[in-house]
């Protein structure tokens, strides 16, 4: 039986990539380094702002060390000074997670963004209704290392056996499975699609955020 439940936040939670996109494009120009599309970002999104602007530059032909790091402090800096512009919930979100959360389940959020950026992100658009909200840690790995689903599991009195996972990406498929949630399911409107949803091995794809709820209930 479900009672916990962790969402990723970028494509699963909330439409970003207008404004990731942004950032990484402003943060470029100021290195007249020509921008990236949004469906760039959705390819280069999801292991953190690390991993996102080293593929951003490398696509750009520019992996020199030097650059790489002064464009990710930039970038981090720059998406920092607000990063609600240009970003809100996907339909019917934010009703889910308040049903969840009056109906006793124990709700969190795992995202590989770092976590002194998540933390206030969440709570613009979801003030505390979270259980337990955990970002990126220089010290630990990121998804899909179980380490951190596991540790958050511990601070809600849940097990593996008890979690449904909720993302977009293979990355979060994978934590789930890493982390022996007893159901992953994809959302089918964030960055990547069902094809790889599937790959990943998603017990289910929902297409809404009603889809979400009968699944965790078990009546789909």
């Amino acid at each position: 039986m479900i009672r916990c439940v962790i969402f990723d936040l970028d494509g699963t939670l909330l439409n970003t990539v207008t404004s990731i996109t942004y950032y990484v494009n402003k943060t470029l120009a100021a290195e007249g380094i020509a921008p990236i599309s949004e469906e760039d970002t959705k390819v280069f999104i999801g292991n953190g702002a690390k991993k996102l602007i080293e593929r951003a530059l490398r696509s750009r032909g520019i992996e020199d060390p030097q650059t790489v790091a002064r464009v990710i402090e930039s970038y981090n800096g720059s998406y920092n000074s607000d990063p609600y512009y240009l970003t809100y919930p996907y339909s019917g979100i934010t009703e889910l997670v308040a049903i969840l959360k009056a109906e006793g389940y124990s709700i969190g959020v795992l995202s590989n963004k770092p976590e002194t950026t998540l933390l206030p992100i969440v709570k613009y658009f979801f003030g505390d209704v979270f259980d337990s909200v955990r970002g990126g840690r220089d010290s630990e790995s990121l998804k899909p290392d179980p380490g951190s689903t596991l540790d958050m599991l511990r601070e809600m009195g849940a097990s593996p056996s008890e979690l449904a996972f909720i993302g977009d990406t293979s990355v979060d498929i994978l934590t789930a499975k890493n982390a022996g949630a007893a159901l992953s399911v994809g959302v089918s409107w964030g960055f990547r699609g069902t094809e790889e949803l599937r790959l990943s091995g998603a017990d289910k794809i929902a297409d809404t955020a009603e889809d979400v709820l009968s699944f965790i209930k078990g009546e789909l």
